[in-house]
Order: structure tokens, then sequence, then C-alpha cells
């Protein structure tokens, strides 16, 4: 694709095309020329003589009428040797330089002007010849050079010069289109991809193949290199993705981190207050978790913690999403449509997927339940902070009923 900030530099076409119109017209100049002035000199030296002829053949054909003086006897024999198409005119003059007979050819009204212009730049003076009757000079024949052939073969030279001149802007044109289509078009789509891979970073594109030798090689490096620049995209664009997802999930249950759950809390207030819609947050923490860490060690309360988040990521909605904030707790934002009632249905499931007893690795099978409080936005708060602090007192006023009712400890 050609920038059009820089639409006015020629095109590689126009550039070629121009280079093959100058040369071919430089070789039709440099041969044609040559040989059209050098024939032309040749031809014209051809006239001259035959213009002598056909003085010498005039003198004697009108010698004996200039003696007994018969003007239409003359006149017949000039016309006798001189209607031939390289004479313009013939004279005769007597010896005391009166003219007595002249003859013209005749040329049409288009041709007058070109003929009198041609003829006297070829023929700036007569050929003179005299005429001798028993060796005395009587008169004078004078014989005026005509454009008749020198004129045709000059304009056949402009045809055959124009007809070359057309002819090398008709092979300039299908050398033009052969080089398009071997050259220039393979370099177009050469262009169009380079422009691509720098403009949308698209390192799949590939150079089609190309006629020629050179600009094929050249794309097929091409291609290579973009093969080599895509593996080191999709292998930055993975390691990027998994740095962000370090960033923002909890690394032992794969849940979304305090980092995440905050963004998209905020997300779902703004949502909701633009649409005027409810959701839910929901706090929650493992019952007696430091003491499974206690008498069972870290790998048993690392067991029970994946296992958590297993069954709390199987228990919400598709919509609903899940987070380990830290230690033994979790949040749970329940998206809309939601009520009181589908917020205890969830709960209840909830706790009913985690209660059951998970398996250790040596053997050992342990329970673990789950503290649960929840906050409605906006019924119990509209701002994050209000929402997290009331749904973890809801979840501390769970855990105290749940010790009052067990006598357990408050963990």
């Amino acid at each position: 694709m050609l920038d059009p900030a820089r639409s006015a530099v020629p095109t590689l076409r126009q550039i070629l095309a121009r280079a093959h119109r100058r040369v071919i017209a430089f070789a039709i100049l440099m041969a044609g020329v040559p040989l059209i002035v050098g024939s032309f000199m040749v031809i014209q030296g051809y006239a001259e003589r035959n213009l002598v002829l056909i003085a010498n053949s005039a003198s004697y054909a009108v010698e004996p009428a200039v003696v007994f003086g018969d003007i239409d006897a003359i006149r017949a024999g000039m016309i006798s040797v001189a209607a031939v198409e390289d004479v313009k005119a013939i004279e005769v003059w007597d010896s005391r330089r009166r003219l007595l007979a002249r003859w013209e050819a005749p040329a049409p009204a288009y041709m007058s002007y070109f003929e009198k212009w041609g003829s006297s730049l070829l023929w700036p003076s007569p050929v003179i010849h005299p005429v001798r009757h028993r060796g005395i000079v009587i008169a004078e024949i004078r014989v005026y050079g005509g454009m008749g052939g020198i004129g045709r073969y000059l304009l056949f030279g402009v045809c055959i010069a124009v007809a070359g001149l057309g002819a090398t802007f008709l092979a300039t044109q299908i050398l033009a289109r052969r080089l398009q289509n071997g050259v220039v078009h393979p370099l177009i789509r050469f262009a169009e991809v380079a422009h691509t891979v720098r403009a949308q970073r698209r390192f799949d594109r590939r150079v089609p193949p190309a006629g020629i030798a050179e600009i094929d090689q050249l794309g097929r490096d091409f291609n290579i290199l973009l093969a080599e620049l895509d593996g080191w995209q999709i292998g930055l664009t993975l390691e990027n993705e998994k740095l962000a997802r370090q960033a923002t999930h909890d690394g032992l249950t794969g849940l979304g981190n305090r980092l995440l759950f905050e963004r998209k809390l905020a997300e779902a207030i703004d949502a909701a207050g633009a649409q005027g819609e409810a959701f839910a947050l929901l706090y929650l923490d493992a019952n007696d978790f430091k003491h499974i860490n206690d008498h069972h060690g870290h790998d048993a309360g690392d067991a029970i913690l994946r296992a958590i988040a297993t069954r709390l990521r199987a228990s919400i909605r598709q919509g609903d999403s899940a987070f380990r904030l830290g230690g033994d707790e979790f949040t749970v934002i329940i998206a809309p449509p939601v009520d009181r009632t589908v917020i205890e249905n969830l709960m209840s499931r909830i706790s009913a997927a985690v209660e059951t007893p998970v398996p250790m690795p040596g053997g050992t099978v342990l329970s673990v339940s789950l503290s649960i409080g929840f906050a409605l936005y906006p019924d119990d708060g509209s701002a994050s902070g209000d929402l997290v602090r009331l749904a973890d007192a809801a979840m501390y006023r769970h855990k105290r009923r749940r010790r009052t009712l067990n006598g357990d400890r408050v963990t």
C-alpha cells in the first residue's frame, strides 16, 4: 500500500516505463536518423546527376528548334525529356539572355508551398547546360530540381519514424505490463504485507510466491523472518498472559486474588449503578483452619484450600466470580439478577459442597466448614468498602453463631 503522504513520488512502474520509452526512442533516433540522412544524401546526389543528364538530353532535343526559332518545338522538346518527377521546371534562354520557353511541372494546391520550400532548399540554383550548334553556344538549358521522388522518400521516412515511435510506445506498454506483473505486483504485495506487519502487528501474514527468482528468494527469506517473529510474538504474548495471570490470580487455588477482586468489585458497582440492578457480595472463611494447619501440616492446609476453591467454582453460577483474598478467606461476587432468596440458596449449596470430606495424600480424610456472610448492593451499601465491611461483619456473626452452637473458638 502506498503512503498517501508520498503520492507525489513516482511509482516503480512509471519509472521503468519512462526509462524504456526513452531508451527505445533513443535507439530509434540513433539508428533511424543517420539512416534517413545518409539515404537522403545518396538520393539527392542521384537526383542531381539525373538533372545533369536531363539538361544534356534537353540541349540535344531543343537544338534544331532553337536554330529555327520554333518556340512550340522548343517547348515540345523540353516536355519530352523533362516530364519526370524530379524536375520542377525547365527553361531555355537564348544567347542574348532572353527566355525562349519555360515548362513547369504541375503540383497539387496542398503541395505548392511544400514543393516551393523544399525545392528552394534542395536546389537553390538550377542545373545549367549549354545548347551548341556547330560548336557555338546558341542557348542554354536551365533545369530546376523538384521534390517529387525525394519528397515521397522524406514523407515515407517520416511515416516510418512515426510508426517506429508508435511501436515504441506499444512495446513500452507491453514491457511495462510484464514488468508490472513480474516485478511491480510482487513488490506491491511485499510492501502490503510489510505495512500490515508494521501497522497491525500481523506476524501471521506471508508474502506470496513471485515469478522472478530474486524476488521469490527475498519473499521466502522475509516469510522465514516473519515466522520467527510470529513465534517470538506468540511466546511473548503467552508470557505476558502468564505474568498478568500471576499478578491477578492466586498461585495455590487459581482463583482471582485481592487485586483482581477489588477491580471486579468496582466494575460490578459501576455496571449495577448504570443499569439499576442489584448484586451481592459473599465473604467466606474456613472454620478451624488453623487447627488443621497445626495438627496435619501445611500440605493438608493447602489441600483443603484447593478443595474449597474447586467446590466453590462448581457451586456458583456462570456469571459469578470467586476470589481468594489470602489465608482461608474467600469472596464471591454474585452477578445480577439476585435477591436474598437466591443468595441464601447459593450459600446453602456452597456450604454443603465444601463440607464433603476431603481425602488427604496420606489416606486421611478431613472435613471443613465455612462461615459465610453477605452484603446486597445497593440495599446494604453502594461503596466497595461498605460492602466488604458489611459482608465481613455478617460472616463473623455467622461464625459466632456456630461457636455458640458448637462451643468452638472463632478462628
